[in-house]
């Protein structure tokens, strides 16, 4: 037999020599009274003395409690009943005074064992026998046993013994098994009145016949016990093993067992009483009580004892300070903390001690997790915990501590460990910041200036060992840890121990979190230049990224790093500037911007001030007058090499038509001189003082509606009737003194052509032009709406033929015959409406209103006296015009139409 630790229980005498036959013993919680049922049926009952806890007085006597031997008892403190098992028959006595029987359960007899139980939700007491291998289940109510339908699976071919209950089962051993029996309550006849309830059966074990079993639950770990002769077994409320506690082999049959946390109790042959820890698996205390025979729970840390005559308590707070001191000095840490927590002898201080103690002594026995688990649970300061590994801390706060002569594989498995832990304290910490910043913005601030710079020192600290327990641990969090809004490494360390370990993209990483924005870019343009550097720096993007999301407080450093990159690709630097996705690059300063790409990148100009007209929608007429500028600029140097390559080409090639950039620049600058209504049209005229801007130059002049320099161009130079047809439509404007001229000019300037020179064209010479009747009486044809039409026919030269002008006059006349029948149409119109509003007015002069001291406003109820007033003309009614007003703002569709 393994040898004894202390002395856990202390023992002391209830009742000797009692003059009775004990056969049973129960207790009740509420007076912590120990009653005693005797084999000729009376009750006797033992109650604390008030001066003494471990004294009892004799409190109650019942000599006719039962006729026969008490076999079984059962407390029911919410129903006040002492239930009492006597000669295989159930009844209930009250509990108190003289314990009288409030019911007897005659419907069963034969009853061999029951159990009983309150349901959580409702409260209401049940009660299940066992009688002649069957259950019957009951409800007390009325203050009677009544009939509850008890349907299960389980067939019973031996009998029913250790019948208990715990948690939402009934457990139950026969010779063949041990059987857990789930308690469902079936609500499907609960319309009908009907009350059923199923027994859902899950064997736990087989055994022999021959096999003694007993049970006992461990509440403090939500376990059963099942032991079958000298071997208790462990089980989950699941009905499966257990494996988080060791089997225990005894060396003998136990006879009953208890459970009192930590303890457990287990009464053998012989008075043998043999007192355990279960978790760790420790032989604490044996005590031996002649001829006991029966042990009954109590309060916490108090089990009854009984032999047929004499009753003690086992008592195991007498000693507790002194148990707990040999623990800790045994380091027998789990069990003395498990003591600790069972009483309130000890301070929270002392079990926080305790626990530190066992959290040092797991972390030296190398159980690494268990250890910070612990360290966490007790919120210890994660300096101390720290300090375990000196290495990580600043000098001034390191220990000597064993971890640094650790072999290398303990030394990984407990940085793994530690890892965990400063994670799941880093939240806590992180969450108190976050708390604190909470309050502050609403004005309800919770620590001190000390309190809150104690706490951005430890957060640093932790978040900087973090890091270095990640390197040596899980380099693939260190990225993550580093991205954290409230990372607060200390950045010296962090940038150093990165670049020593060659960690470049965590490096960017770091200053990018930090928002150290120059060392990030710098980092992105070494590393970009660096032939062996990671594939995360070999794209242009990042830098352009990066470089979007710092906004005109550090306009200079974008233009200081976007000038390698737009060397290096000017479409992609330019996104610095243009992306659409960033609403910082929208509102950099544009003016600044643009005197920057004149300077460094003069090819990503014309880019950016066509992205900030057309999808920016700029106005501002800077931006349009300098894009004309390049534009203009642009095609002047390509249309020199352009007549150069084909100096005899007399033909004049219309604009946008050229092979290659020439046409590409000119057809955006059409588009441009079209769109745009921002830029000074004389400013950028004497740009296009040369020879062969013809389009632009009409485009421009039509801008400043300089129509016939214009037209002339459209038709002595570039004879495009069509272009100028297109032209009219552009600036037709009826409401326009001038541009409602525009389509008359365009025949006049067909009919009798202007000289050339006055669309400002010197340096080429130019054709002489030849009037074209023929196009100009199609434009009037065409347009006869739009045309002052006498002008337009005394300009038509006397020698053209009539059959020439037929479809012009026809046209004329249609004009004027669709006109002449509009206007008649518009003066009948009038002259209606005007009748009308006429006989109104007439039929309103005829009326006559007599206004009285009788006549009363309908709205208000006032008289109308000589108030302003309105006359409903439906039924007469009267009503004061600032009533009518008012009424009217509320309901003015139902209101009808009032005349004065």
């Amino acid at each position: 037999m393994a040898s004894e630790m202390y002395d856990a229980f202390w023992m002391t005498d209830v009742a000797l020599r009692l003059p009775l036959e004990i056969t049973c013993l129960a207790y009740q919680d509420s007076t912590q009274s120990i009653l005693i049922g005797g084999k000729t049926g009376c009750l006797v009952v033992y109650t604390p003395s008030n001066s003494n806890r471990m004294s009892f007085d004799f409190s109650g006597f019942s000599r006719g409690f039962e006729r026969k031997a008490v076999t079984q008892m059962g407390v029911c403190e919410r129903e006040e009943l002492l239930l009492s098992l006597s000669d295989g028959q159930l009844s209930a006595h009250f509990l108190g005074e003289e314990y009288p029987v409030i019911s007897v359960l005659h419907k069963i007899r034969s009853i061999s064992n029951f159990v009983h139980w309150n349901v959580k939700t409702t409260g209401d007491l049940y009660i299940l026998v066992n009688s002649k291998k069957q259950f019957h289940l009951f409800k007390w109510s009325k203050k009677d046993f009544t009939d509850v339908q008890f349907i299960t699976k389980y067939v019973f071919n031996e009998n029913v013994t250790n019948l208990r209950y715990y948690s939402g089962s009934v457990y139950f051993s026969t010779k063949a098994e041990c059987v857990q029996m789930l308690l469902i309550s079936d609500t499907s006849e609960a319309e009908k009145g009907v009350e059923k309830w199923l027994g859902d059966p899950v064997p736990l074990l087989a055994s022999q016949p021959t096999d003694v079993q007993k049970l006992v639950f461990l509440a403090g770990q939500k376990l059963i016990g099942v032991c079958v002769n000298k071997t208790l077994q462990f089980y989950g409320l699941n009905g499966k093993i257990s494996h988080d506690l060791t089997p225990i082999k005894f060396n003998d049959v136990p006879i009953d067992m208890i459970s009192d946390y930590p303890y457990l109790l287990t009464l053998f042959p012989k008075g043998r009483i043999e007192i355990r820890c279960v978790d760790p698996p420790l032989l604490v205390q044996n005590i031996t009580i002649s001829k006991a025979a029966f042990i009954q729970q109590g309060i916490s840390g108090s089990i009854f004892a009984a032999s047929q005559m004499d009753i003690l308590l086992l008592d195991s707070l007498k000693n507790l300070r002194k148990n707990v001191s040999y623990l800790l000095n045994e380091k027998h840490f789990d069990l003395a903390i498990k003591l600790a927590e069972t009483s309130n002898i000890f301070t929270e201080e002392n079990k926080i001690e305790m626990k530190r103690q066992a959290a040092l002594n797991l972390f030296n026995q190398k159980k690494f997790k268990e250890s910070f688990d612990l360290y966490a649970e007790i919120k210890s300061d994660v300096i101390i915990v720290l300090q375990l590994f000196p290495e990580f801390l600043p000098e001034k706060l390191q220990r000597n501590t064993v971890a640094s002569d650790m072999p290398a594989n303990d030394k990984k498995r407990a940085l793994l460990a530690l890892g965990d832990y400063l994670v799941q304290v880093r939240t806590d910490y992180a969450c108190q910041l976050a708390n604190y910043m909470k309050n502050k913005a609403s004005g309800s601030v919770q620590l001190t200036g000390e309190q809150l710079s104690q706490l951005h020192t430890t957060l640093q600290i932790l978040d900087t060992t973090l890091l270095k327990c990640y390197l040596k641990t899980k380099p693939s969090l260190i990225d993550s840890l580093l991205r954290l809004k409230d990372n607060s490494c200390y950045f010296e360390d962090a940038e150093s121990i990165l670049k020593r370990e060659g960690r470049f993209q965590s490096l960017y990483i770091l200053y990018e979190s930090r928002k150290k924005h120059e060392m990030a870019l710098t980092l992105l343009h070494e590393q970009f230049l660096n032939p062996s550097a990671e594939p995360f720096f070999k794209d242009l993007d990042r830098t352009v990224d990066y470089l979007q999301t710092l906004g005109n407080t550090h306009l200079e450093l974008i233009f200081k790093y976007a000038k390698w990159v737009l060397n290096k690709d000017a479409e992609t630097g330019l996104l610095i500037f243009i992306d659409e996705e960033s609403e910082l690059a929208r509102s950099l300063n544009r003016e600044a911007v643009l005197e920057f790409l004149r300077k460094e990148c003069v090819r990503a100009v014309i880019p950016y001030l066509e992205h900030l007209i057309y999808k920016w929608e700029e106005v501002r007429p800077i931006f349009h007058e300098t894009l004309a500028e390049f534009y203009v600029t642009k095609v002047k140097t390509l249309y020199k090499d352009y007549v150069h390559a084909f100096p005899d080409d007399e033909n004049i090639t219309r604009a946008g038509e050229e092979d290659g950039d020439l046409g590409l620049y000119r057809r955006s600058l059409l588009k441009f001189l079209h769109f745009s209504l921002y830029y000074s049209p004389p400013t950028i005229l004497l740009q296009l003082n040369s020879d062969g801007f013809y389009e632009e130059r009409a485009l421009i002049l039509g801008r400043l509606k300089q129509h016939e320099q214009a037209l002339t161009i459209y038709t002595c130079l570039l004879r495009d009737i069509e272009a100028a047809e297109r032209y009219c439509r552009l600036y037709f404007d009826r409401e326009d003194e001038t541009n409602s001229q525009v389509y008359l000019t365009l025949f006049r300037s067909l009919v009798t052509p202007s000289d050339p020179m006055i669309a400002g064209l010197t340096d080429r010479q130019l054709p002489i032009p030849q009037p074209d009747v023929y196009s100009a009486i199609q434009i009037l044809t065409r347009h006869a709406d739009r045309i002052d039409t006498v002008t337009a026919l005394n300009l038509i030269p006397a020698s053209t033929s009539l059959r020439t002008l037929s479809k012009a006059l026809t046209a004329v006349l249609q004009t004027k015959l669709d006109q002449a029948t509009a206007y008649t149409i518009r003066c009948a119109l009038s002259e209606c409406a005007f009748g009308r509003y006429k006989e109104r007015l007439q039929k309103a002069e005829a009326t006559k209103i007599v206004v009285t001291n009788s006549n009363e406003c309908t709205i208000c109820g006032k008289k109308i006296g000589n108030s302003a007033f309105v006359r409903h003309a439906s039924d007469g009614s009267l009503a004061h015009l600032y009533c009518h007003s008012e009424s009217q703002s509320h309901e003015a569709a139902k209101s009808p139409v009032p005349q004065l």
